[in-house]
């Protein structure tokens, strides 16, 4: 027994002490802690999923400091193993450390567990604990086990979430405050899972920048959710997509669900809808050349159109595409309808007229709003070489398969060409004709644009792929003038509308030879003086307007301005006389070709005087003993484009004699 003397107070430690010994004999450790805030659910330790997965997140336990750690004597340690027990049960040793008495500042340990390690544990219950070697070599204490559950599964896991079952009916004015949805049973569902309803006009590629318009915990299935009225509203018309997404306690996020279809048509609904119109078919049919220029059709105005309202026109059975009315829609609305559309709704066998159906549909959102239709007649038969089914100029009415026609000069055989020899000639033009062709077709000609109906061409049975012959009228050449003339031909069936066309051929016709007025001679007997018109004595004098080169014979001249001539372009006049009243003999002395530099004043009106008498007049006197008389004539030239013109050829009989002799002449 000792016989030491101890103070109360020290009596009262050591009571301590031996009680502490006692009560921590065969007791663990106490468990690893860990942050609430990590934890989705504390009473069963399910860790929130975004831990486990963030790379920016980690899983951290604490240790607490054991009851013996601060009485290890200088120069001894207690060793520190962490362990886990994963969801397969494998045991691993997280670390293992030295600690001593001095490092009691250090606790509670945090305790950071390796994020390749977190990612390796599968799913499930997670053990985790921790046992401290003693630095006497005692045998080592264990703690108790923190037990926490991994679950980075959401519900579906990697599948898509089935969609919510349809409506049944669609979204109007009048049930807009009453639109529920309905979440189905799931397999995985458990307490704790949340469920997020989206009400889109799309489906998003990204859910993460969308937000829903109803949510709840899901606490009984199958789950009805109310859709607000205004969420509905500010999406508005369309074809409407709702989604849901799940999630579960640990924060994993399903997929997005595969969409539902609802048709929403909010406000007044369409009305007053009137017949379509196809503005080529007022003549009562749709022909080639109507494919050629475009087939339109036109939805009229009607009345609650929304901006968001969808059209869609077809054409037989084909579609052609809904479109969007949109902000300022200009009535009608107008559809072009493609030519092959048109030839697939005809058909390749079809002959004749085919009755077509023309229709438009109108839709507010995904929501059928009516439509109407008419019939119109379609007559696309093709004659000659073509098929639309692979020609890709159709339908152009110039085929491109068709020969050229070729045009001849009558005098000059020149190919395509009418030179100053074919002058009033008709030309001659040839063209083979295309086999596919039949007896009874009628080719047209034209030069130019004129129908050369004349010359129309009623097929026959021999003239099927061989050549024919026809003659183009001069009155049609000269009616068109000089130039680069187009010629064409065109193959009409009777009863068929549609009429294939040759390329042009292009004539450069120079056969027109410009030929002015002729001029008029002045002076001349007047009906009161027969014979009229003869040059008389009384013709080598103008009395109302008396010149000094008179006694002459006048000649009047008008609008050379109209050929193109201008003042100071040079005009030469041509005179001479042949002898009697008939014959070409020649008075070689009356011959008189004088050159004139023309005056503004010219150009509209020119007078010129044949003088002097005695040198181109008399001389028809005195040509013959017997007759003194001939006739005389007067044209004018001038140079224009290179080229020389001449005027008509004007004639009167020249009798320059009285009963006694030849004219007396004024002093």
């Amino acid at each position: 027994m000792s016989s030491k003397i101890h103070t109360p107070a020290e009596s009262t430690r050591q009571t301590v002490r031996r009680a502490r010994a006692v009560n921590s004999e065969g007791k663990a450790l106490v468990k690893p802690g860990i942050d609430p805030a990590l934890l989705a659910d504390a009473r069963d330790g399910t860790v929130f999923s975004a831990v486990l997965t963030d790379a920016t997140k980690n899983l951290v336990i604490s240790i607490e400091a054991w009851p013996s750690l601060e009485e290890i004597p200088a120069g001894f340690f207690d060793v520190l193993e962490i362990y886990h027990v994963s969801a397969s049960g494998v045991s691993t040793c997280l670390s293992s450390e030295e600690y001593t008495g001095a490092d009691v500042g250090k606790f509670p340990l945090s305790i950071v567990i390796a994020k390749d390690k977190v990612e390796s544990w599968v799913d499930g219950p997670q053990l985790f604990s921790y046992k401290v070697k003693p630095w006497n070599g005692s045998a080592p204490t264990e703690s108790e086990v923190l037990s926490l559950i991994f679950d980075r599964m959401p519900s579906y896991g990697n599948s898509t979430p089935v969609a919510l079952p349809a409506l049944g009916y669609d979204v109007v004015d009048g049930n807009i405050n009453n639109v529920s949805v309905e979440l189905p049973d799931y397999d995985t569902h458990a307490v704790g899972d949340k469920v997020y309803v989206y009400w889109l006009n799309h489906v998003p590629e990204d859910p993460s920048m969308i937000s829903p318009v109803a949510s709840d915990v899901i606490d009984v299935l199958p789950k009805t959710l109310k859709v607000p009225a205004d969420e509905i509203k500010a999406v508005g018309d369309g074809g409407v997509y709702v989604l849901y997404a799940l999630v579960d306690k640990a924060g994993n996020i399903s997929r997005l669900s595969l969409p539902m279809a609802v048709g929403v048509a909010v406000g007044p609904l369409p009305s007053g809808l009137q017949d379509p119109v196809v503005p080529l078919a007022a003549d009562g049919l749709i022909d080639q050349e109507d494919a050629w220029a475009g087939v339109v059709v036109e939805v009229p105005s009607f009345d609650n159109w929304k901006s968001t309202d969808w059209v869609q026109v077809r054409w037989g059975a084909v579609g052609l595409g809904w479109r969007e009315i949109g902000s300022a829609p200009k009535f009608p609305l107008e559809f072009v309808v493609l030519p092959r559309q048109l030839w697939d709704q005809y058909g390749a066998t079809s002959t004749g007229n085919v009755e077509t159906n023309v229709s438009y549909e109108l839709r507010r959102g995904a929501v059928p709003q009516g439509g109407k239709d008419i019939d119109v007649d379609v007559n696309l038969e093709v004659i000659g070489p073509t098929d639309p089914g692979t020609d890709p100029g159709w339908p152009d009415p110039v085929n491109p398969k068709l020969s050229l026609a070729e045009v001849f000069g009558r005098s000059s055989g020149a190919l395509n060409t009418l030179l100053p020899e074919d002058e009033k000639q008709d030309a001659v033009l040839k063209v083979t004709i295309d086999a596919a062709f039949k007896e009874g077709d009628i080719v047209s000609f034209y030069w130019d644009d004129k129908h050369v109906v004349e010359i129309d061409y009623t097929l026959a049975a021999k003239d099927l792929g061989a050549e024919i012959n026809v003659d183009v009228p001069w009155a049609y050449i000269e009616a068109r003038n000089n130039g680069s003339v187009p010629v064409c031909y065109v193959v009409e069936r009777p009863g068929v509308p549609n009429r294939p066309k040759s390329p042009s051929t292009i004539v450069n016709v120079e056969a027109i030879v410009l030929r002015p007025d002729a001029p008029a001679f002045l002076g001349g007997n007047t009906s009161a003086n027969p014979p009229e018109g003869w040059l008389t004595c009384g013709a080598l004098y103008d009395d109302e307007n008396p010149s000094s080169l008179d006694p002459a014979i006048r000649v009047l001249i008008k609008g050379l301005g109209d050929y193109g001539l201008k003042a100071g372009d040079q005009l030469t006049m041509h005179w001479y006389a042949v002898h009697n009243f008939s014959g070409e003999e020649r008075i070689d002395d009356t011959v008189l070709d004088e050159v004139i530099d023309l005056t503004e004043a010219d150009l509209a009106e020119l007078v010129w005087r044949v003088q002097p008498y005695d040198e181109y007049i008399l001389p028809i006197y005195n040509y013959h003993a017997t007759i003194h008389y001939g006739r005389g004539r007067v044209y004018y030239s001038f140079s224009l484009d290179g080229k020389t013109v001449n005027s008509e050829l004007a004639e009167q009989v020249v009798s320059m004699h009285d009963a006694a002799g030849s004219c007396p002449l004024r002093p």
